[in-house]
């Protein structure tokens, strides 16, 4: 019957809506399926590919304000050379002064003006402007002041001229005298709207529209493609740009922001290194991102494609596949309508349809069977609950007793034929519950129209003979068609009840024992249900929550009993295992930790019952332990990540920890160094330096080092940190260490010293380096007790040369002059520009006065013997050479009484005529003169 109601709600019109509904289901999910792919693909395809150009841009960004901050230390080393010289030769103020800077026509290629300031701020010389000289006072400005504070040269912000009007920055450089007071200072000037402020780098686009501009951090435009702008703040025209307002506050790498008149673009921020200035770019996004929007476009179309001829394929081939579904659902709508089984005509498939015609016909033909079975069986069941085990009765919906077996007859006493008919309540309920019994009855029998109840209670009943014993009563009561029936079996419990008192008591003791544990303890069943739980347990859950008989699946949840079911699995296999679990979220522990503890329940022959479960809360302890994991691991990921060899050594010197940086330095695996001496490790050559330093650290004092050795045949240069870890009670225990590479930055110190002492134009040392190695040489020889001699020397006529070939053309000769100086001369000797066409030349390891003037002669010969190829013309030039010889026998001589002499004797060979040399011997205070044509 049930099936033929099912079959009857078949809608005729179901097999066309089911094509329909199958077409568009495949045709949605191809759809849906290919937009997720395509729309993930162009995700990740714009996102690298924006990423992409943004790194592009912020990398070329980078170069360029790196090529500007170059820009300025060159222009810084020219103002420096240029001080140099003017300190050394040239003259204090007046005409002197403006004509010195005007030989120095080769600064105006980096600087629009450069001019010579007085301690007072009063302009003594000026390249381009020789009227403001004397007139114009600078002391007001912000430059001035600043390098007068600082004692070296400065960047100013933008400025306005006060001669030209042009909007400027300005740098300066302090003069100093041989005391280190500044005496005066070198102003150049930049004009921010002319092109050479930044060369090339001006040229510079991003897209066809893209531009850059550079501001300070006071927002003020220092160059623009637009010069209106220069001199102006950022917003001074209106609207707002948070992309370079972010940037002024600190800002470095690549954003998209609208500017103030409305195109949004892709900006990237960069901050100079020598001055306050911040250089931006501006790339407008639909020039940046168009690739990217025409791919899009054309993935989108492809898809629309892809799915229209789907969903009609889709809908073609769904019809023909459904077609044998079609002829089954007649079939079985054929047979819902007959009494009798209607075979099914026509040819059979073989596919899945076939196998759901063959199942349909099946379970009919078992239909019939059943109910054919089903009136045998309720014979069957009659002889059954005739000789049952157990008291069976039925009663009908007044309790009057329908049926009573064999077995009842044995439990109550009253026969068959006595109690059919009877109330069953008269029967065998106690006087003293009878009414209860009726009333629990009525409420029993007004159950729900059709549905089956059933309950297993135990009650006390009254024997024929007047005891009263206790019963188990397995009641189910069942409505049909409007009849009411209710079936009970009825056992005696009395035995088992005694039983159930005395584990009760034996229970009791046990319980009171495991409620005063402090931990939760429970019993499991082989069945995997608690049959016992603690009040510790109870306690954690809500009041009247019961635990007992229920598995742990349900009181745990499926989330927590998969975590513990691997343990379960081995407590029930006779294992005894110990676990840490977390506390539970829908018991408001879970922020515990517990050790949780299976113990088997092994029977007389070895089987497994269940289990015992303890389970003792040690929060405490486990947080205590994560919270020194945590310390650990935070101070390792510190350590790893820093650029610098971190260790610890206690106080045998044994490593205690080392972090990932020795194997980034020397390939040392730190976990194989812990236990080992420092000693044992690196080495006797690298330890022994430190030796002595590790000592002093083990004592108790903080020490700091360089050292410079090879790593992986590389020369680098490391400052090593030692602290002492000592105890509260001042005990050194060990030794934190600290290593860090500063290869770079001596490389640069030493880069920097070298570009100080050198001459810009013949690359030999200059003044600085001349005194620095006169000073030395002295010592070696009052060491050694060796002569040593000092020749000063310069171009005859050097000015006519200057005056008639200019600056380029002098520059030539000095150069070709400085090489056959050093062609002259020993590599161990020292040839030094003074400035201008002065040179200097330390002669060592002399051993008689004649030694030097055969050097000197050779000098002579060697300047003037063959012609200088100067701008293509054949150039005479002669040298004078005035020598100062001394030897520590003579007497004392300091550096400045030497270059006096050489001075002097330079003096005689002018007057003499030139193309000479003049020699000074010193003797204490006495100076002896030879001289040689």
């Amino acid at each position: 019957m049930k099936t033929n109601r099912m079959l009857a709600r078949l809608h005729p019109w179901a097999k066309s809506s089911l094509r329909t509904r199958l077409a568009l289901t495949v045709t949605t999910l191809v759809v849906l399926t290919a937009v997720a792919i395509v729309w993930t693909a162009l995700h990740f395809v714009r996102a690298s590919m924006q990423a992409s150009i943004a790194e592009e841009q912020f990398g070329r960004l980078t170069a360029i304000s790196d090529a500007v901050d170059q820009k300025f230390i060159s222009r810084r080393v020219l103002l420096q050379t240029f001080g140099d010289s003017l300190e050394a030769n040239g003259p204090a103020d007046g005409d002197a002064l403006q004509a010195f800077v005007r030989r120095h026509s080769a600064l105006k290629e980096f600087f629009d003006n450069f001019s010579v300031i007085g301690n007072d701020g009063v302009l003594l010389a000026n390249y381009n402007s020789p009227t403001s000289i004397g007139k114009l006072n600078v002391a007001d400005r912000a430059y001035f002041k600043d390098t007068m504070r600082l004692g070296k040269g400065v960047i100013s912000q933008p400025i306005v001229n006060r001669v030209s009007g042009l909007p400027q920055v300005l740098m300066t450089e302090p003069i100093v005298d041989s005391t280190g007071r500044m005496v005066r200072m070198i102003t150049a000037q930049i004009n921010l709207t002319e092109t050479n402020f930044l060369g090339e780098l001006a040229q510079v686009k991003f897209g066809q529209s893209g531009y850059l501009f550079i501001t300070n951090t006071d927002g003020i435009v220092i160059s623009s493609p637009r010069k209106s702008r220069i001199m102006k703040h950022f917003d001074a025209e209106g609207g707002t740009n948070e992309a370079t307002a972010r940037a002024i506050a600190g800002f470095e790498g690549t954003t998209e922001a609208m500017n103030r008149v409305g195109v949004y673009g892709l900006y990237a921020f960069k901050r100079l290194q020598q001055t306050n200035w911040v250089m931006g770019a501006i790339y407008p996004r639909s020039e940046a991102f168009a690739p990217i929007e025409r791919i899009e476009r054309a993935a989108w179309i492809s898809v629309l494609c892809v799915a229209v001829m789907v969903g009609l394929l889709s809908l073609l081939l769904t019809r023909r596949q459904l077609e044998p579904l079609d002829r089954l659902h007649k079939h079985m709508l054929a047979n819902a309508g007959s009494p009798t089984h209607v075979p099914m005509t026509g040819r059979r498939t073989t596919d899945e349809i076939g196998d759901l015609l063959r199942t349909f016909e099946t379970i009919m033909a078992e239909r019939r069977d059943s109910e054919r079975r089903l009136q045998d069986n309720g014979q069957y069941l009659g002889s059954i609950l005739a000789h049952a085990g157990d008291a069976f009765v039925s009663i009908d919906a007044k309790g009057v007793l329908t049926e009573w077996n064999h077995q009842a007859e044995l439990t109550f006493g009253w026969t068959r034929a006595e109690a059919i008919g009877q109330p069953m309540a008269e029967m065998i309920i106690p006087h003293a519950v009878r009414a209860a019994h009726h009333h629990g009855f009525a409420s029993f029998r007004h159950t729900g129209q059709g549905a089956v109840v059933d309950k297993r209670i135990e009650i006390d009943a009254l024997h024929r003979n007047g005891r009263v014993f206790p019963i188990e009563l397995s009641v189910a009561a069942i409505r049909v068609d409007g009849g009411f029936v209710a079936n009970a079996f009825i056992r005696d419990i009395s035995e088992r009840r005694a039983a159930v008192e005395r584990i009760a008591a034996s229970e009791k003791f046990v319980r009171d024992l495991a409620d005063n544990l402090p931990a939760l303890v429970s019993y499991i069943d082989r069945d995997l249900r608690y049959t016992f739980v603690n009040a510790q347990i109870q306690r954690a859950h809500p009041a009247g929550a019961t635990l007992i008989g229920k598995t742990m699946l349900e009181t745990r949840g499926a989330k927590v009993f998969d975590t513990i079911s691997p343990w379960v699995g081995r407590a029930m296999a006779g294992e005894t295992v110990t676990f840490e679990n977390p506390g539970s979220a829908a018991l408001g522990t879970q922020d515990r930790t517990y050790e949780v503890n299976y113990i088997p329940d092994r029977g007389a022959a070895g089987e497994i019952n269940g289990f015992y479960s303890l389970s003792f809360d040690i929060t405490s302890r486990k947080r205590a332990d994560e919270a020194l994991a945590a310390s650990e691991a935070r101070f390792r990921s510190v350590t790893d990540n820093m650029p610098a060899l971190v260790s610890y050594l206690d106080s045998d010197e044994r490593f205690e920890f080392a972090n990932a940086a020795f194997t980034d330095w020397f390939g040392l695996d730190p976990a194989t160094m812990i236990g080992k001496r420092l000693i044992d490790v690196v080495g006797t050559e690298v330890y022994a330096p430190r030796a002595a330093m590790l000592a002093r650290a083990l004592a108790g004092e903080r020490v700091e080092f360089d050292t410079y050795r090879l790593v992986e045949n590389a020369a680098r240069d490391v400052h090593t940190i030692y602290v002492p870890d000592t105890d509260a009670h001042g005990t050194v225990k060990g030794v934190f260490a600290m290593s860090l590479n500063i290869t770079a930055l001596k490389s640069v110190e030493r880069a920097l010293a070298q570009q100080a002492r050198a001459d810009t134009l013949t690359g030999l040392p200059n003044r600085l380096g001349f005194n620095e190695g006169l000073a030395v040489a002295l010592a070696r020889a009052k060491r050694s007790g060796d002569g040593v001699a000092l020749m000063f020397l310069d171009v005859d006529r050097f000015k006519a040369i200057n005056d008639t070939l200019g600056h380029a053309g002098g520059d030539e000769v000095l150069v070709e002059f400085a090489k056959r100086l050093l062609a002259s001369v020993r590599s161990t000797d020292t040839v030094a520009r003074l400035g201008g066409d002065e040179f200097v030349i330390i002669l060592e390891s002399v051993g008689e006065p004649e030694a030097v003037s055969i050097v000197a002669r050779k000098i002579v010969s060697k300047v003037s013997r063959a012609p200088f190829n100067v701008q293509d013309q054949q150039l005479e030039v002669t040298t004078s050479v005035g020598v100062a010889y001394h030897a520590p026998h003579l007497g004392s001589v300091t550096a400045e009484g030497l270059l006096a002499s050489a001075d002097a004797a330079l003096y005689r060979a002018k007057a003499s005529g030139r193309n000479t040399y003049e020699l000074n011997i010193s003797d204490d205070e006495v100076v002896l003169e030879a001289s040689a044509a």
